[in-house]
């Protein structure tokens, strides 16, 4: 007699509840072993195995198998190819069914001929059980996409020698369910690789976080008050102020002459106040033409002005929460100018070509190596302005007056350079040291950094140097050796006779004679123009007996 299963059939109820039970489940391992069991309990089948493509889509491998009676290990299973000598793998009835999509519902496979099923004989051998009927479903995704096939199973019951089949019309029911289950499936795997992705995003941006906090604290490093050359009571006075303003939001004017440090002055401010996690954002108003300033600063909205293919942010906007820092502040624009008062007033901004402007919370440091008050009585810069700006001012003082911070400022540079360039320079020589301590640097720091590259390019650091910087390696403002078109050379010498070491001293105090007449009277300027140090300028006065 032959038994029909299904024939009470599995209630609407029952199918959509396990329906939302696979659309809910996100775990990989589970899933699969569920969607096995719910298509047992649909259809009454007493074994079910799930087979998936490789990654190449070229092969159905075995990945989870499922009966009541006998636990049969995966690699009993073999894998299903989908080609055969580069045609589809119609004998097998796993691969027809993932190429058709068609159900493939066989009540008997030991009597049906149409397909190969050696590799059930042999499993049967080995386990010592026999499958009787087949019900094989391809899973296809929403996009009907075959991703694998599941197939369901029965054995021959040797008690009482029943066949059990599959109804035929279980066919749409497990079709339907094989769609229900591979879309589970596609949003399980699409899940996985989402928590996969915002994972590695996660550990980059861990990474990223860890690498921008390093790089700020050695910014904040680089610009600790202690870490910055100043010894001198003229910038201990600075840092006093510096120190003052950190905690305040106080907009602050720097003055000082070119080449003194003020956007280091600024750099130092920033990573020291509570806005150093935001950003330091710096323009030089003097570098760019105004048309440009004013988009760089303000930004500006599409179709604002030909080439405007799309939004840009302004300098201001970028500064947010953070510090603006406006160099040359004296030669910006009229028309800018009152542009910017309003920004200190009102804290927002307007991009050009806009309709609506930015709430923006921005600090904004000041510089100017010129005289503003003269500016704003030549109608050159808004008197309004000024006070906006000018709340909290710095001074900071020329190279000059606060000579006492040269030698560590010239041992500072020559690490430096030697650093950058490779080169093994121990130190000055005395006599290029004295030359340098006495310079007087119109170009302040921004000068004497130039000077002390300049000569570690210059220096071989052989033998011939000793490896030290000489008076050679510096530039002709430095040492004060005079061009060959100088009046030195037209100067009358005087008579010439007697002994060499005579004639050589005579020619000797003669020059230093011209040479402090030319300078009229100062020593230090002879010095460098003679190229030898101060110390040896006395020391031969001295001998030679000239007095000035």
């Amino acid at each position: 007699m032959e038994a029909r299963i299904g024939d009470q059939f599995t209630s609407l109820e029952e199918y959509i509840h396990l329906s939302t039970l696979l659309s809910t489940e996100t775990n990989w391992d589970n899933l699969t072993e569920m969607i096995v069991t719910s298509a047992q309990q649909l259809t009454n089948a007493e074994g079910g195995i799930i087979y998936l493509l490789d990654d190449l889509k070229r092969i159905l491998i075995a990945r989870l198998f499922q009966s009541s009676r006998v636990n049969i290990p995966l690699v009993e299973f073999s894998h299903v190819p989908l080609y055969r000598d580069n045609q589809w793998n119609m004998g097998n009835a796993i691969a027809y069914c993932a190429f058709t999509g068609n159900v493939i519902n066989i009540a008997d496979i030991h009597k049906y001929t149409g397909f190969d099923f050696e590799e059930f004989y042999r499993t049967d051998r080995s386990y010592q059980f026999k499958v009787q009927s087949l019900m094989i479903v391809s899973l296809r995704d929403h996009e009907a996409l075959t991703i694998g096939v599941l197939l369901l199973f029965n054995y021959i019951d040797s008690a009482d020698g029943q066949v059990k089949t599959f109804p035929e019309r279980l066919n749409r029911v497990a079709k339907a369910f094989a769609s229900h289950a591979a879309v589970a499936m596609d949003n399980a795997l699409l899940i996985q690789r989402n928590k996969r992705l915002i994972d590695i995003l996660n550990n980059t941006n861990q990474e990223l976080e860890t690498e921008n906090k390093q790089l700020r604290n050695k910014i904040q490093s680089r610009y600790d008050f202690s870490r910055i050359i100043g010894h001198a009571s003229s910038m201990q006075r600075v840092f006093d102020l510096m120190g003052k303003v950190l905690e305040s939001d106080a907009t602050v004017l720097i003055r000082g002459e070119t080449g003194t440090g003020k956007e280091l002055i600024a750099n130092a401010i920033h990573y020291n106040s509570r806005r150093q996690s935001h950003e330091f954002v710096a323009q030089n108003c003097a570098a760019v033409p105004e048309n440009l300033l004013e988009s760089e600063l303000f930004g500006y909205c599409k179709g604002a002005f030909t080439g405007a293919n799309s939004d840009k942010r302004g300098l201001i906007e970028l500064a947010d929460k953070g510090t603006l820092f406006l160099d040359e502040i004296g030669d910006m624009p009229l028309g800018l100018q009152a542009k910017l008062l309003r920004v200190l007033q009102e804290r927002e901004v307007r991009p050009l070509g806009g309709s609506a402007s930015i709430k923006v919370n921005v600090r904004v440091i000041a510089a100017t190596h010129g005289d503003l008050t003269k500016k704003i009585q030549q109608g050159e810069f808004r008197e309004d302005l000024y006070y906006r700006l000018s709340v909290f001012p710095i001074e900071l003082p020329a190279l000059r007056q606060r000579k006492e911070d040269l030698p560590q400022l010239l041992q500072y540079f020559l690490e430096l350079f030697c650093k950058n360039h490779g080169k093994k320079i121990s130190s000055y020589s005395p006599i290029a040291l004295d030359l340098l301590l006495q310079y007087e640097y119109p170009g302040n720091i921004r000068e004497l950094r130039n000077v002390v590259e300049r000569a570690v390019l210059l220096c071989d650091n052989d033998a011939n140097t000793g490896g030290n910087i000489l008076a050679e390696h510096l530039p002709p403002a430095v040492t004060g050796i005079v061009p060959e078109s100088s009046n030195l050379q037209k100067m009358e010498l005087p008579d010439l006779k007697g002994e060499l070491k005579l004639i050589v001293d005579t020619f000797e105090a003669t020059v230093i004679r011209k040479i402090l007449q030319e300078c009229r009277g100062n020593q230090s300027k002879a010095a460098r123009r003679l190229g030898i140090g101060r110390r040896t300028m006395l020391s031969k006065m001295n001998r030679y007996q000239i007095k000035h």
